[in-house]
């Protein structure tokens, strides 16, 4: 089942709904920790839940999804992840595959995913300069075909971060 990303950046709203219909979207899953916008307002969480929604694309948000995560405020530093130079990615992986309540969001946000077509949004249009990765390497060890939409024919079929193994259906950072 394929899942999609998308990085609302600095895009028109129409531009936006329009790559979402493209792809058929039924749910857009907002993954930003503060779902607001000052240089493009028209992606702030209420004005964007009211335009998705009218448009029939249910909007969900998930707070505990949600990136800038950091060592000894979210997370404990366990020494995992070491591929990702960022501390903050490997911030993120560590605590989306040990947090508890990281996980069951997680958990959430894959059975949405298997019912109803999906795209996971956060800000940075590129991918692999955003948490989305770490979430799509969640979703590849669950059984997901994860797709990042760049722009209207540019698309990118996410591939596990190097670091990255699922052992038994679970995803594990070495």
């Amino acid at each position: 089942m394929d899942v999609f990303t998308i990085g609302h950046s600095d895009r028109s709203l129409e531009d936006f709904l329009s790559l979402l219909n493209e792809k058929g979207i039924e749910v857009l899953y907002d993954v930003r920790s503060f779902p607001t916008s000052k240089f493009v307002p028209h992606f702030s969480k209420d004005f964007l839940s009211n335009t998705v929604e009218a448009a029939g694309i249910l909007y969900v948000w998930d707070r505990r999804l949600g990136g800038y995560r950091r060592f000894g405020r979210d997370v404990e530093d366990l020494g995992i992840a070491k591929c990702f130079k960022s501390q903050g990615f490997r911030a993120y992986a560590t605590y989306l595959t040990m947090n508890p309540l990281a996980r069951e969001a997680a958990s959430k946000m894959a059975s949405i995913c298997r019912k109803k077509v999906t795209a996971i949004m956060c800000k940075e249009r590129i991918p692999w300069r955003c948490h989305r990765k770490i979430i799509a390497d969640y979703l590849i060890a669950k059984g997901f075909k994860v797709i990042h939409l760049i722009d209207h024919g540019v698309e990118v079929v996410h591939k596990l971060s190097k670091c990255a193994k699922i052992i038994d259906r679970e995803l594990r950072y070495v």
